[in-house]
């Protein structure tokens, strides 16, 4: 099946264009050890398109084969407070309302394993992670008793061990093909009730926020809630709920297993279809905007923000990235490397007291209050500026 052409979901051929984005880093999240380097890093084209039948957006200039994920792939988010106040409220609502206190979890796609931690943390008797990523990389997050990474890609016969709930944060958009997997997992949980959690970047708040920024091309799937709901009524699970959360920025959805619904098709179809044209007429024109503002800049700019939206927002800019000094970034695990393509350096918090910027440009509204508050404590007083959000 042709990713260009066919729904991921449905396998319908009829697509509506969204947007375009050309030249952009393969994997974005992936640093590099130094200039030269990042600009040479593999780039690729985005081609948006948006299925009216399940509102299912995909990048159709997609080739899968040249996505391959190395041990210096990095996109954890919990050196944020505001971030890690989200994970702690989430594992412990997951471990209450799933019932999971001496129970066992798997997440698909774990990461460093903080969320394997908290749910242990929280109750869970084992919390078993599946990430390639991982491999021979140590974290701190397995520590606990029971919290264990298996350094690999996930396979449903990995599910021959006891397990009580299946999470899955932040892996479905990085999927060509996502149909598989859901109903892998589901032949696999056979006629238990077992519950599944899956977490995504929100396509609705994309769209709504004309968030152009999150438009990566490691992400090949952009998810909407009637396109999520399509996506597991056919697999064989039927929604408990479908939540907007991290300030409207993730889509989640709590599910339990039942018998497919081949065809199903949400009703709010044409709401997303209306906000997608809209995303389209509008991305184009605020690129333009920020590419005026910053070519203007009498003076020194940084990103406050290492990751996707950050990224994405300094290449499209082309040209008009010269005022650009680096990105700023919490994660240590980030600091003295380079982002692809535009080879910007990434600094700590700590070394804009030497780059004395002029301007700061907010990758995220969401930590717009904690990063104002840490640069005016260094006694640095720039002008601020939100990207996204």
């Amino acid at each position: 099946m042709s990713l260009a052409t066919n729904c991921p979901i449905s396998g319908s051929t009829d697509l509506k264009p969204v947007f375009k984005l050309g030249n952009v880093p393969v994997i974005c999240n992936q640093l590099w050890p130094d200039a030269d380097a990042a600009r040479a890093a593999p780039a690729g084209d985005v081609d948006l398109v948006i299925c009216p039948e399940t509102a299912m957006i995909w990048n159709a200039a997609f080739e899968p084969e040249r996505m391959v994920y190395a041990p210096g792939y990095e996109n954890a988010l919990h050196f944020s407070p505001k971030f890690q106040a989200f994970a702690e409220e989430l594992a412990k609502g997951l471990v209450d309302r799933f019932d999971l206190k001496g129970k066992h979890v798997f997440e698909i796609g774990c990461g460093d394993g903080h969320m394997l931690d908290l749910m242990s943390k929280h109750g869970a008797a084992t919390a078993t992670g599946f990430d390639p990523s991982m491999a021979g990389k140590e974290t701190p997050f397995t520590a606990r008793d029971g919290v264990e990474i298996v350094p690999e890609y996930f396979r449903s016969d990995q599910l021959d061990r006891p397990f009580d709930a299946i999470l899955c944060r932040h892996v479905l958009e990085h999927l060509d093909a996502p149909m598989p997997l859901l109903q892998d997992i589901r032949r696999a949980i056979g006629d238990r009730d077992v519950p599944v959690y899956f977490e995504v970047p929100n396509a609705g708040w994309m769209l709504r926020a004309v968030s152009m920024w999150d438009v990566i091309y490691e992400h090949v799937g952009y998810w909407t809630a009637p396109a999520m709901e399509a996506a597991f009524r056919r697999a064989g699970f039927t929604p408990v709920s479908i939540t907007e959360g991290y300030d409207g920025q993730f889509l989640m959805i709590e599910a339990r297993p039942s018998e497919p619904e081949t065809g199903w098709v949400s009703p709010d179809v044409d709401g997303v279809l209306q906000d997608a044209a809209a995303f389209s007429a509008a991305s184009n024109g605020l690129l333009d905007e920020w590419r005026d503002r910053l070519s203007k800049l009498d003076g020194k700019a940084v990103i406050w923000g290492a990751g996707s939206k950050g990224i994405t927002f300094a290449n499209a800019l082309g040209e008009a990235a010269a005022p650009l000094a680096a990105l700023v970034d919490l994660n240590p695990r980030k600091h003295g490397l380079y982002a692809p393509g535009v080879a910007l350096p990434v600094v700590s918090p700590e070394d804009l007291k030497d780059l004395r910027p002029d301007l700061i440009l907010i990758s995220n509204a969401l930590y717009e209050a904690e990063i104002t508050e840490q640069v005016r404590a260094m006694g640095l007083n720039p002008e601020f500026a939100v990207v996204a959000g």
